[in-house]
């Protein structure tokens, strides 16, 4: 049932402009691809380089020959970019615009900006600057008779910069932080301010990053080498190198020194053993854990005792 239908004849729900057809004046209606005059064979397609052509734009291009910039067209090789669509006589065709004019600047016509409010004051030459195509130039910069070569676009690297952020580029010579750039060489987005330049062209002017948080927080907590072991109780660099020095001037040992005296010498040296704790060694140590007062009542105990025991031994010997 598909391959029944022809490109103008897809079933599907379809707007009638309220526009003429540009060459015969005939009702123009949508189809399944196109805008077509029902009269005459002009049509335009309804996607214009992979962008979808909305019917209320199709009315003001109609109306106006011309629309735009309009953003999210693709070229073949699939990168975006944006334009001005036009129909352009005798035919109507539909044609971009990218508002680089080519031909002579002798042979060209003046421009007409007395409909057009200027934007600013150009950065260059002082005169006026308007919106003229894809760009806002210089009054002077356009027509016969040019004098100056101020223009910048109104996309930049896919970021489009709008009315109000030119006259703030032109009146103070920057704009708002604008985030929408995307890097023709690493497909990137990045962000960025458009700054005057002293030779009166537009460039970039990037944020500055701020320091990390967590290295300087890092940093502060992290004391120096010897406030640190000062800290801990350890020697500090300035200890340690007394230390050495002492150790320097001392006297090498002779060999008179006495056995005796090597004998305490190993000694001092050899690491200490602890000893096996013994059970005076840990009464002595409960002892200490407990209140005076009944150390001291166990102590008259313990001697009350050792009194007793050795007449007990005897009278059980006289006894016996």
């Amino acid at each position: 049932r598909a391959k029944g239908y022809g490109t103008a004849d897809v079933p599907g729900d379809y707007t009638t402009l309220s526009q003429p057809c540009p060459k015969c004046g005939g009702t123009v209606r949508e189809n399944y691809r196109r805008f077509a005059c029902t009269a005459c064979d002009w049509s335009i397609t309804k996607s214009p380089s992979s962008r979808l052509l909305e019917p209320v734009e199709a009315e003001q291009l109609i109306h106006d020959r011309t629309i735009g910039p309009l953003h999210g067209f693709r070229s073949k090789m699939g990168r975006p970019f944006s334009s001005i669509l036009k129909l352009v006589e005798p035919d109507w065709k539909l044609e971009f615009d990218f508002g680089q004019s080519n031909s002579d600047a002798e042979n060209e016509e003046p421009v007409d900006f007395s409909a057009q409010i200027p934007v600013g004051d150009c950065p260059r030459c002082s005169a006026r600057v308007f919106e003229h195509g894809m760009s806002y130039v210089c009054e002077k910069s356009v027509g016969p008779g040019r004098s100056c070569e101020f223009r910048s676009g109104k996309v930049i690297l896919q970021q489009p910069v709008e009315r109000a952020q030119m006259a703030k580029l032109l009146a103070g010579g920057r704009t708002d932080l604008l985030d929408g750039f995307v890097s023709s060489r690493t497909r990137r987005r990045f962000k960025a301010f458009l700054v005057r330049q002293p030779d009166g062209k537009v460039g970039f002017e990037f944020q500055a990053a701020g320091p990390r948080a967590g290295a300087k927080g890092a940093a502060k907590a992290a004391p120096s080498g010897d406030a640190a072991r000062a800290e801990s109780g350890g020697p500090t660099t300035a200890a340690r190198a007394a230390s050495r020095a002492g150790a320097a001037k001392a006297p090498p040992a002779t060999a008179s020194t006495s056995k005796a005296g090597a004998t305490k010498t190993a000694a001092a040296k050899a690491p200490a053993r602890k000893a096996p704790a013994t059970r005076a060694t840990g009464a002595k140590a409960g002892a200490a854990k407990k209140p005076a007062g009944v150390v001291a009542r166990k102590a008259i105990a313990s001697k009350a005792g050792a009194a007793r025991a050795p007449a007990t031994r005897a009278r059980s010997t006289k006894t016996g």
